[in-house]
């Protein structure tokens, strides 16, 4: 009896330290939800200023430097032959663009895109578009220029920037 005794007294104190366990978590996840709960409220209660100060930065622009406008007229399947010593080497089919600055410009070389392409035909057939080392090799530096001052000579004032030849093949 005195064994069972013993045995009912461990059962007992082992109880204890599972129930004082249980309570000591109980209690401190109640402490958290109570001091939680209870520090929101505080802060969302909290006056607060009605002034929010805002701090503005003046930045000073700088003024954009604006950009030419570039207008392209299109010189579409221009067909040249490549001359060497009074003989046609071959033809060179090209695809230019005349560059100009505005619009007004733009129409200017439209207009006369035709008495251009003819003044080149007319000047490149008694004169060869080939380079000196090679005349079989189409000179592009030579033919933009050529391109450049005929169109501001059909025009009668210096209006094109620059000569683009986007497309070349030679037959």
């Amino acid at each position: 009896m005195a064994d069972e005794e013993k045995k009912d007294d461990e059962g007992a104190e082992e109880e204890k330290p599972k129930g004082s366990k249980k309570l000591l978590i109980i209690g401190l996840l109640a402490g958290l939800l109570v001091g939680g709960g209870g520090a929101a409220g505080f802060f969302i209660m909290m006056p607060g200023d009605g002034e929010v100060e805002v701090v503005e930065e003046v930045a000073e622009e700088e003024p954009e430097e604006e950009l030419p406008d570039y207008q392209y007229a299109r010189l579409d399947r221009l067909q040249i032959p490549v001359l060497y010593k009074d003989r046609v080497l071959n033809y060179t089919i090209m695809d230019v663009s005349i560059e100009t600055i505005g619009n007004d410009d733009k129409l200017l070389v439209v207009k006369n895109i035709l008495v251009v392409r003819d003044a080149l035909l007319r000047f490149y057939s008694v004169n060869s578009v080939g380079r000196e080392d090679n005349p079989r090799v189409v000179d592009f530096d030579k033919l933009s220029e050529k391109i450049k001052e005929l169109s501001n000579a059909e025009a009668h004032k210096d209006i094109v920037t620059r000569v683009i030849i986007s497309e070349s093949r030679s037959f």
